[in-house]
C-alpha cells in the first residue's frame, strides 16, 4: 500500500524532470506541455473542491491566454514584415515621383539648345561682321549685312523663346515634383508616432515577459512540491501578466495597422 501511495509522487518527480530538461531550451517561455498538465492535475487533485476549481479555472485561463499570446505574436510579426516591405517600396516610389517626366523635359531642353546652337553661332558671327563693316564705312555692305542681321535676329528671338518656354516647363515640373515629394514624405511621417508607441509597448511586454519567467519558475516549483498556495499565487500572477501583455500586444497590432493605413494613404498620393 505504501508503495502504491508513493507512486503519484514518484510520477510527479519524473514528469517534472522530463519537463525541465525539455524546456531548458525554451528560453524561459511558458509552455503548457502534457507533462506540465499531468503534474498540475496531480497537484490540483490534493486540493479541496473550491480551491481545485479556482486552480483549474486559472490554468485554463492561462492556456487560453498563452494561445492568444502566440496568435497575436504571429499577427504582429506578419503586420510588421508587410509594413517594412511596403515601406521600402513606397520610399522608393517617392524618390521616383515624376522623375521620368523631369528627365524627358531635361532631354528636350538639351536637345532644343543643341538644335539652335548653330543659329546662335551664325548670328554671333554675323554681328561681328557687321561691326567690322561699320569700321570700313561701306554703306552698301552695311545695308546688306544689317538686313541679314535683322532677319536672323527674328529667328534667334523665336529660338530663344522656344528654349525659354521649354526651360520654364522643366522648372515647373521640378517644382511640382519637389512639392509632391514633400507632401508624400509629410504624410508618411505619420508613421513616426505609432513607431515610437510600438517601441514603448514592446518595452513593457519585455518587462512583463521577465516577470512571467519568474512566475513560471515559481509555478513549476509549486506543483513539484504540491504547494497549493504558491501554485494558486503563481497561476494568478501568470494570468495577470499574460492579460497585461495581451492588452499591449493588441495596442501594437492596432499601431501596426495604423502604420499600414498611413503607408496606403501615401501610396494613393503617389499614384
Amino acid at each position: 500500500m505504501n508503495a502504491l501511495k508513493s507512486f503519484p509522487l514518484l510520477l510527479l518527480v519524473i514528469l517534472l524532470s522530463l519537463s525541465t530538461s525539455t524546456e531548458a531550451f525554451a528560453a524561459a517561455t511558458t509552455e503548457l506541455t502534457p507533462s506540465i498538465q499531468a503534474v498540475f492535475d496531480l497537484t490540483a487533485a490534493t486540493a479541496d473542491g473550491p480551491t481545485r476549481i479556482k486552480m483549474t479555472n486559472l490554468y485554463n485561463d492561462l492556456s487560453t491566454l498563452k494561445m492568444q499570446y502566440n496568435n497575436r505574436e504571429e499577427q504582429i510579426r506578419t503586420l510588421h514584415y508587410n509594413n517594412e516591405q511596403t515601406l521600402i517600396a513606397v520610399r522608393k516610389q517617392i524618390k521616383e515621383i515624376d522623375l521620368e517626366t523631369v528627365a524627358q523635359l531635361e532631354a528636350t531642353v538639351k536637345s532644343c539648345k543643341q538644335h539652335y546652337q548653330p543659329l546662335f553661332d551664325q548670328y554671333n558671327a554675323l554681328n561681328k561682321r557687321i561691326k567690322i563693316a561699320k569700321g570700313l564705312k561701306n554703306k552698301t555692305l552695311n545695308t546688306v549685312l544689317q538686313a541679314q542681321g535683322d532677319a536672323m535676329k527674328i529667328l534667334v528671338q523665336l529660338a530663344r523663346k522656344e528654349i525659354s518656354d521649354r526651360q520654364n516647363q522643366l522648372n515647373a515640373a521640378k517644382q511640382t515634383r519637389t512639392r509632391k515629394i514633400t507632401y508624400a514624405r509629410k504624410t508618411l511621417s505619420g508613421i513616426d508616432s505609432p513607431q515610437v508607441s510600438i517601441k514603448s509597448n514592446k518595452s513593457v511586454v519585455t518587462s512583463l515577459n521577465k516577470r512571467i519567467s519568474a512566475d513560471w519558475s515559481d509555478f513549476k516549483a509549486a506543483i513539484r512540491k504540491q504547494n497549493l498556495t504558491l501554485t494558486t499565487q503563481s497561476l494568478s500572477s501568470l494570468v495577470s501578466g499574460y492579460r497585461q501583455i495581451a492588452t499591449h500586444k493588441q495596442k501594437i497590432i492596432e499601431l501596426e495597422q495604423k502604420i499600414s493605413a498611413v503607408i496606403a494613404n501615401t501610396r494613393k498620393q503617389i499614384i
